[in-house]
């Protein structure tokens, strides 16, 4: 006689096999198609993170108080840890007479930069930031970050702010995210992919002409993308402390209102006034 029973309970644990299967091949799928879609938003450049991107302010040693205040203002306005890398001072490490094109502090700026993304390579990051100790952020640097448009994103190097010395202003460049061409300088705050690592290094290590941000154009024509995040600019100088680059400029002797206006930077946009970080 057939034993029913024990064919009833082979159909409902058959039954319960394909249940438990249709369920994981479920989640497998579905597990897939959201891994999917956030690759697809990372490859095009849409994703990102302030706070998982290594931060890092070139410094030297005795300008402990000044990094202090600058690391307070970019935890407090941009939400970065930044870490202090310890450069080289050019004014101890070389004389004139040593750069024939260069001062003793633009060597030593090229040193550090040349030492901190070699650093980068090593460690193997995929993007960092790398500021100067007169950095100071915009009040709304982390939502201008998290916002800026694709044509931002997709470069290489990012100037988070930039010296454009243009002396007339109908030959400044517009649109947002615009290309660094021969009339924009400065590195006090940029953002940088690791496709930028190598020939950064590469440059410095070959060539002795030119201040660190000349290697701006020569990125451009390696086919790499360097533009500036603008506008607004999410970071300036602060002209209250001395530079331990460059004596000599012009530019320098302007103080902060007219250079607020050269450089068009609306000044009531950052924090120019010493703030503490519990403000």
């Amino acid at each position: 006689m057939l034993n029913t029973k024990w064919f009833e309970d082979s159909i409902g644990v058959l039954r319960q096999s394909k249940l438990r299967l249709f369920c994981v091949l479920l989640f497998l799928k579905v597990s897939i198609i959201i891994l999917s879609y956030f690759t697809i938003r990372c490859k095009s450049s849409i994703c990102w993170s302030i706070q998982l991107t290594p931060s890092y302010v070139i410094t030297l040693p005795g300008q402990e108080e000044r990094v202090a205040n600058m690391k307070g203002l970019f935890k407090k306005y941009a939400n970065l840890n930044v870490s202090p890398f310890y450069g080289v001072n050019g004014r101890k490490m070389y004389t004139e007479a040593e750069g024939k094109y260069l001062l003793p502090g633009e060597i030593g700026l090229r040193d550090s930069m040349k030492n901190i993304y070699t650093m980068a390579i090593e460690k193997k990051y995929k993007a960092m930031f790398v500021f100067e100790d007169d950095a100071i952020p915009h009040r709304n640097f982390t939502k201008l970050f998290e916002n800026l448009p694709e044509r931002c994103r997709e470069a290489d190097v990012l100037l988070l702010g930039a010296l454009v010395l243009y002396t007339n202003r109908k030959r400044w460049p517009f649109g947002p995210c615009f290309d660094a061409d021969q009339r924009t300088y400065g590195s006090h705050a940029l953002y940088v992919k690791d496709s930028a690592f190598k020939p950064i290094v590469n440059w410095l290590m070959e060539t002795e002409i030119g201040p660190f941000d000349t290697v701006y154009q020569h990125l451009q024509h390696q086919g790499l993308k360097v533009r500036v995040a603008h506008p607004p600019f999410l970071s300036i100088q602060n002209l209250n402390h001395h530079s331990s680059v460059h004596d000599y400029r012009a530019i320098d002797r302007l103080n902060i209102t007219q250079r607020a206006e050269v450089h068009n930077w609306d000044l009531k946009d950052y924090p120019t006034s010493l703030e503490s970080e519990d403000d």
